[in-house]
């Protein structure tokens, strides 16, 4: 059979040798992204090369960090081997004499969390989704049982990436969506409303800052995240924002009544997404909004590998993280990653009766719909 560019893959033994090593390449540019990051070593190198054309040595981001100067050579040789770092001309190899860059746009995307360009988030949960496929997911291949989102890295990345999702897309487009505006007038006016699956609080922190007047409850089954929330909530400083352990009898989203039901990147990720949805469809009030986001996933496996440029890297996220969580029940439904496309979501949700159902965004990988409940 031809691969790409009619290359005969049956034979092709220098594209596989590349593919290997591609990935291996890929996994050690994480490591040392996820130091970059970890250790503020963007953020650092941001401030010293603030001033155009400014540039720091070993020497300089030690004196700054308070670490130490030959692991910084070593980890500032490998980003400008990597395209991360601009090395200025030169002739000696001496600490002193290696004047880095950090150019003003990779600053951007790297440390700069209030821009909308930030784009470094993701990387924090990479070693812990690699080091499951050494601890974990050898036994879930076999007992096909998964394991949940239980982990610090993982639960920031996500929640640090969503906002500025949150930011640049859900305040200013999405929600203005519904109903031609009128739900943002009902918000800004005084609303109820639910976020199912509330992780550490942002979005629920976000709508609240910008919609004072409405009150806002989060659902959540996730013991870290449910810790995250409440002590982000309680920075804030707000007093229309409440938090519920959705484990608990009576807690969940279901159990309350709200005019707007908001949820993000969640349904993939659960065991049980037909009971979630059931659960929203008892909370909504009649002709109440729910806002709800998935992965913009294509329709089955033959349409993400034709269409989908991002197929390999998500499919590695679902076994990882995503299908993982779906399966962490033994009756899970595994959705996974790329699991929850648009004919999926139709069906699932017309078979509790929701059926005006409309995609209003897709950005970031992100696909948000707008569902209106039934009059009665």
């Amino acid at each position: 059979d031809g691969g790409k560019d009619g290359v005969d893959k049956e034979t092709d033994t220098a594209g596989a040798h590349g593919l290997v090593w591609a990935a291996i390449a890929g996994a050690m540019h994480s490591s040392q992204l996820y130091l970059g990051d970890k250790l503020n070593l963007y953020g650092a190198m941001a401030e010293l090369c603030a001033e155009k054309g400014s540039s720091a040595t070993a020497i300089d981001l030690a004196q700054k960090t308070g670490l130490h100067v030959r692991w910084l050579r070593e980890w500032m040789a490998q980003q400008a081997a990597m395209g991360v770092l601009t090395l200025r001309p030169g002739t000696s190899d001496d600490d002193s004499s290696l004047f880095y860059r950090l150019p003003a746009a990779y600053a951007t995307v790297l440390a700069d969390p209030q821009s909308n360009e930030y784009d470094i988030a993701m990387v924090q949960l990479v070693p812990s989704l690699v080091h499951r496929a050494k601890s974990s997911l050898p036994d879930a291949f076999r007992t096909g049982l998964g394991r949940t989102y239980d982990d610090k890295d993982i639960s920031e990345s996500i929640d640090r990436q969503h906002k500025v999702q949150i930011r640049k897309t859900v305040l200013p487009k999405v929600i203005p969506s519904a109903k031609n505006g009128e739900t943002a007038r009902l918000l800004e006016q005084g609303a109820i409303v639910g976020e199912l699956g509330c992780g550490g609080g942002n979005f629920l922190i976000a709508m609240a800052l910008k919609y004072p007047h409405s009150t806002f409850h989060g659902f959540e089954v996730s013991d870290e995240a449910l810790s995250v929330a409440a002590h982000n909530i309680a920075e804030s400083g707000l007093t229309n924002v409440f938090l519920h352990d959705a484990k608990e009898k009576g807690e969940t989203i279901g159990d309350y009544s709200f005019d707007v039901v908001t949820t993000l990147d969640v349904l993939h990720d659960a065991p049980h997404p037909t009971e979630l949805i059931q659960q929203v469809r008892r909370a909504l009030k009649p002709n109440g909004v729910w806002y709800l986001a998935d992965i913009a996933s294509y329709d089955g496996v033959r349409a993400n590998l034709r269409s989908n440029p991002a197929a390999a890297t998500m499919w590695a996220f679902s076994t990882c993280l995503c299908m993982a969580c779906a399966m962490s029940s033994p009756d899970g439904e595994g959705l996974g990653t790329l699991g929850f496309s648009i004919p999926v979501a139709k069906r699932m949700l017309g078979e509790v009766g929701f059926t005006d159902v409309n995609v209003v965004s897709e950005a970031d990988n992100t696909r948000w719909y707008v569902i209106i409940a039934p009059a009665a």
